[in-house]
């Protein structure tokens, strides 16, 4: 089985500093690239430059109706297993995802719909702030850092943290983190942004994601 993500999701980090506040403009220093999702890769148009792929039917990147976000990622986690691995072998996903015996039932239920960013490099000892805004159901929604570095010669995952996604009903909302991914993992070399959806089925919304470097020590 080739999925990256099932919906038990390892224990991971205690969070610190989460909070649900509006937006206070964009950062001096950011390190994830289009994180606003308004520029398409040049080698590849219907892609967000940046991004994994989008199967362009559970996950999409697309213009958000009705309201000022521009073009943002798209979640229907209402559509079936079953749908799904159609989709991702219409659309030559399968190397990423891949359900080997795909039910019924809504892909919520079971093992959700995500999408990554490029690695970033991140410095030793430096502490980091996420923040993103979310459209959707409160708690049926999380985006995860995922901290890479080599062990026994391979590059691998080493550690990881995650903010559950609230937003106010029918609206958009902001969520912010501090996190250190490399206080208890000095190996951590780079990260990658997770943006994930899951239960209760519905769709979901994210835009504006926004990693920057802060002085706080005390981070998780």
């Amino acid at each position: 089985m080739k999925w990256k993500l099932g919906f038990g999701c390892r224990a991971v980090l205690a969070v610190a500093l989460v909070c649900f506040a509006p937006a206070t403009g964009r950062p001096a220093e950011e390190l994830l690239a289009n994180g606003d999702f308004e520029t398409a890769d040049a080698a590849d148009p219907a892609r967000a430059a940046g991004w994994d792929r989008v199967d362009g039917l559970g996950v999409q990147w697309i213009t958000s109706p009705g309201d000022a976000h521009g073009r943002a990622i798209r979640m229907d986690t209402r559509l079936s297993e079953q749908v799904m691995d159609a989709q991702w072998i219409k659309t030559g996903l399968t190397n990423t995802w891949f359900i080997p015996k795909p039910g019924p039932n809504a892909v919520a239920e079971t093992y959700g719909l995500s999408l990554y960013s490029a690695a970033m490099p991140v410095k030793p000892g430096l502490a980091y702030r996420i923040t993103f805004d979310f459209k959707g159901r409160s708690g049926g929604a999380k985006v995860w850092v995922r901290g890479y570095g080599m062990f026994q010669g391979e590059k691998r995952r080493r550690w990881e943290t995650y903010i559950n996604a609230h937003a106010p009903p029918g609206g958009w909302g902001t969520d912010t983190q501090v996190f250190h991914p490399t206080k208890f993992r000095p190996d951590v070399t780079e990260i990658k942004v997770m943006l994930f959806a899951f239960y209760p089925a519905g769709i979901y919304w994210f835009d504006n994601v926004r990693i920057e470097p802060v002085p706080d020590p005390a981070a998780k």
